[in-house]
């Protein structure tokens, strides 16, 4: 993934500490936290209209710790859209009937309605391909069965529409009388009715 540079910022300002390693932070946590960091920005904005400081202060470290561990502000959202882009990947390769995932994880999905990733395929295509391989082993099926990609497809527009649109959507039906678990426990209900095979046409 290639993700337009930001300006160079400096390592520190005046004042700011400059000790990259404290005693109560390791590598691994610190790193962790500038990941976890990056896909909560995601969700609001692009990675390009994130600042290398924003990231760090979302993480609560010090910015010379973003260039110490990942050489720039790019590569900690390289691994955040990777990491994301897995667990996407388990999750759905674990539900043989694609459930809409409708919980504050959820939220996961709308960092790649926000992505402007600068390259030839989204992470989104890689996503599908793990898909269509996890559902023919489950189905028992070819790769090619219109029925399986059509379930896919419409599963793959449910998540992403709604973990990227979650918020208008409550937002503008909730003068109606509803609220966000009770359309969450509907999008998840009738995502499984519009999915699951009817026994009546032969389909596994």
């Amino acid at each position: 993934m290639t993700i337009q540079p930001a300006p160079p910022e400096p390592d520190s300002l005046p004042g700011e500490a400059t000790s990259l390693i404290s005693s109560e932070r390791g590598p691994d946590v610190v790193k962790m936290k500038l990941v976890d960091a990056a896909k909560v920005l995601m969700t609001m904005r692009s990675p390009r209209n994130i600042s290398g400081r924003e990231l760090a202060r979302q993480a609560g470290v010090n910015y010379g710790l973003i260039h110490h561990y990942f050489g720039s502000k790019d590569n900690v959202f390289a691994q955040a859209v990777s990491e994301a882009t897995e667990a996407m990947a388990q999750r759905w390769e674990s539900h043989a009937m694609l459930p809409t995932d409708t919980s504050d994880d959820a939220r996961i999905y709308r960092t790649f309605a926000k992505l402007e990733i600068e390259q030839n395929r989204s992470p989104i295509a890689d996503l599908l391909k793990r898909i269509v391989t996890s559902q023919t082993t489950a189905r028992h099926c070819d790769p090619s069965d219109a029925d399986m990609l059509g379930d896919i497809a419409v599963a793959a527009a449910l998540q992403f529409g709604w973990g990227a649109f979650e918020d208008e959507i409550v937002d503008a039906l909730s003068e109606y009388g509803t609220d966000r678990e009770g359309l969450r426990a509907l999008v998840t209900q009738r995502s499984l009715r519009l999915i699951a095979p009817d026994p009546s046409d032969g389909r596994a």
